[in-house]
């Protein structure tokens, strides 16, 4: 169900729409210290200044995602991207929403992120 019936475009980056396997770990900006297990994701859909992530859980290892919304810039994420060739992306980001939607794919979980800094290779 729609509460608007208008949407307002709030992205300064056009985004392409992508399918690629990603994994991603949680650490203290502050201290470096890891505070979740390796958790799989879904890249649906990737900018210049960051990315949608589709999920099959809000917990990973003991730490749940909505303790990153409280202080985003507190808890970092270590994002690897795996593209469907032999190279990989690995970035940090922050996560700035996190949203359910219907989907029979298994992974029900959306999370936006914002890149903190430029890939590296």
């Amino acid at each position: 169900m729609k509460l608007w019936p208008f949407c307002v475009e709030r992205r300064f980056d056009q985004r392409r729409e992508t399918s690629l396997a990603a994994e991603f770990v949680v650490r203290e900006s502050f201290s470096g210290k890891l505070l979740s297990s390796s958790c799989s994701a879904q890249v649906l859909n990737l900018s210049r200044r960051g990315c949608c992530l589709a999920l099959g859980r809000l917990d990973c290892g003991g730490f749940h995602l909505h303790r990153c919304l409280e202080a985003p810039q507190d808890y970092l994420l270590d994002l690897n991207i795996n593209p469907h060739n032999d190279g990989s992306t690995q970035v940090t980001a922050e996560l700035l929403w996190l949203n359910r939607e219907q989907d029979p794919g298994g992974l029900p979980f959306r999370a936006g992120l914002a890149f903190s800094e430029q890939p590296r290779h």
